[in-house]
């Protein structure tokens, strides 16, 4: 019998040691929570070096901003999420913040505002290619492409960034700062009430930016594209302006963005105005802009003050008759017959 018991009991220490595993004494966590900050302070003509103040700034507010996760070795992507939870800081910058699953390991993170409706991602199934540019609007005679301007991309790049083994939630700050450029231009205008509206293209223009990868230039995020070059299309808005000597004060002014001007480019930097008159007569006029953007208010602020003046001569009505099918009705002949029912 108490061979019985004995075997019973070794049994049944066997089966419960059989039946136990060890557990950390914390289930380890994968989510990193992740905050980051758009910081646009320091960006001319939209937060400081206001020229003119009468006309609207470019819009850098953003409601999502999307998480690209990198393998630092390969640079490969393993994964991605959005930030849509939006807050401010004590400083009034916006904060976007969210949660990605990650386990642990070295890894390169590339996050951006997603909201760009002209400002176009492609080949971001690896950091070195990925590519910010524009669509093309139009091609000039002698094949230059016109594209629209940029929307504002704001960027936030950590590198070789450790995610360690953790059991709580790990928090991942980062600030986001835009790799455009925004300029104010103006030229000033004799006759500008006989303007009904006006465009501009510029050439010798970047046409894109591979944000993920490091430019090794102080204050340059990402690999500018040069080739090939683009020209940018935006529209002219009237305005004054009170620095200017004498009594017409009138301009043609505009704020655009630009992936930036191509260094030491000279002799392509023009820029073509067209304009419509009153009378529906075609204006255009082309400045070399080299000069321009040599200067200290083009290099230090973004301004791209043109001294020239553009003359509007007074709008020649078109003439009534234009060419082209007129329609003329005679006179009614009368005809006599007999239809058959």
């Amino acid at each position: 019998m108490k061979q019985i018991r004995f075997i019973a009991l070794l049994a049944g220490i066997i089966i419960l040691a059989a039946s136990c595993h060890r557990r950390p004494l914390h289930d380890l966590e994968e989510r990193v929570l992740i905050k980051v900050t758009i910081d646009v302070d320091t960006v001319s003509n939209v937060m400081c070096n206001i020229y003119n103040d009468q006309i609207p700034i470019p819009n850098t507010n953003t409601d999502m901003m999307r998480v690209f996760l990198y393998d630092h070795e390969t640079q490969n992507q393993v994964a991605q999420t959005f930030l849509s939870d939006k807050s401010y800081d004590e400083n009034g910058h916006q904060v976007l913040s969210g949660y990605m699953n990650i386990s642990y390991g070295n890894f390169d993170f590339l996050i951006y505002n997603f909201d760009t409706p002209n400002t176009l991602i492609r080949d971001e199934r690896n950091e070195g290619t990925i590519t910010a540019y524009t669509s093309e609007a139009t091609r000039t005679p002698d094949g230059v492409n016109v594209s629209y301007q940029p929307d504002h991309l704001m960027v936030a790049s950590e590198r070789d960034l450790r995610v360690s083994p953790h059991t709580e939630v790990t928090t991942i700050e980062t600030t986001a700062y835009t790799c455009l450029n925004t300029y104010y231009i103006q030229i000033p205008v004799e006759g500008l009430r006989y303007v009904s509206s006006c465009s501009a293209t510029i050439t010798g223009l970047y046409s894109g930016n591979m944000f993920g990868q490091e430019s090794g230039r102080e204050g340059i995020l990402g690999q500018r594209i040069d080739n090939p070059s683009t020209a940018v299309y935006f529209t002219m808005l009237k305005s004054t302006d009170k620095n200017i000597a004498g009594d017409n004060k009138d301009v043609l002014c505009a704020l655009f963005n630009t992936f930036g001007k191509i260094e030491d480019i000279s002799s392509d930097l023009y820029i073509t105005f067209n304009a419509v008159d009153t009378e529906g007569n075609q204006l255009q006029k082309t400045i070399n802009l080299d000069v321009v953007f040599r200067t200290e208010d083009a290099i230090d602020r973004h301004w791209l003050l043109i001294d020239e003046t553009w003359i509007i001569p007074d709008p020649v009505p078109h003439p009534t008759n234009n060419g082209g099918f007129q329609p003329m009705v005679d006179d009614w002949d009368e005809e006599h017959g007999e239809i058959e029912l």
